[in-house]
């Protein structure tokens, strides 16, 4: 089985999810083709704190500015398709896609189509503030799938960016913080959910073998596959 296009990451945000990106794209690959198979691909590594600065300060077209230089390399590079490795990006993703010149998989393709085809058009959402908060992430899912998100109350969405931001970005693994995040979780499904995006690239890190009281939609994993399988396809 072999790869027909080579596959562009935009990483750095932060580096722990890159690293969990590259090693998903691989064992999805080898997987699929076997043997010592493993992705081609091209990754551009970001420096996280001046886009942490530039965010918290509401300079977001200097993130978004970043971003789009990333994916212009990655063309340059000879990348025919790239992936975003974090959720918060995608804010920018239309700008930085045009910027690049390449075709961008967006990280809630793969998410929304897996919810769509186990029948379910509302589910929780977690992740950082930007994400969960009102706004781009929310809003793509409805206006291009018809999916709600729901997200946790004010107070858990705070201790959800302080977990992933504070401990996950810096690679601490914390078994307190993993029994507050399913602790949330389960909160949902009281709430009446039947399973939750996780909207964050480093939750998956946290989250891995835990059993969730809900079914969890980890847009990491999707991610990386949809990318392999848009790798090996065959082109039109």
């Amino acid at each position: 089985m072999a790869q027909t296009r080579l596959i562009g990451l935009v990483g750095g945000m932060s580096w722990e999810s890159s690293a969990l990106y590259y090693r998903l794209v691989n064992e999805t690959m080898q997987r699929r083709a076997g043997g010592h198979h493993n992705a081609a691909s091209i990754l551009v590594t970001l420096d996280f704190e001046p886009l942490l600065q530039a965010g918290a300060g509401g300079r977001w077209d200097e993130v978004a500015g970043a971003i789009a230089q990333a994916g212009q390399r990655l063309a340059r590079a000879g990348a025919d398709f790239f992936l975003l490795t974090a959720n918060t990006a995608h804010r920018f993703a239309d700008e930085v896609q045009r910027s690049a010149g390449l075709p961008l998989l967006h990280i809630g393709t793969p998410t929304a189509g897996a919810l769509r085809a186990a029948g379910l058009q509302r589910a929780g959402l977690i992740g950082t503030r930007h994400v969960t908060a009102p706004g781009f992430y929310r809003d793509w899912y409805q206006i291009h799938h018809g999916i709600e998100l729901v997200p946790p109350d004010a107070a858990d969405c705070a201790m959800l960016d302080a977990i992933i931001v504070d401990e996950l970005t810096h690679g601490r693994i914390d078994a307190g913080s993993r029994r507050r995040v399913l602790a949330v979780i389960d909160r949902m499904r009281l709430a009446g959910l039947q399973a939750v995006v996780v909207g964050c690239t480093e939750l998956p890190l946290l989250l891995d073998g835990a059993p969730a009281p809900l079914a969890c939609y980890d847009t990491t994993r999707l991610h990386a596959e949809a990318a392999v399988e848009l790798a090996l396809a065959t082109p039109s």
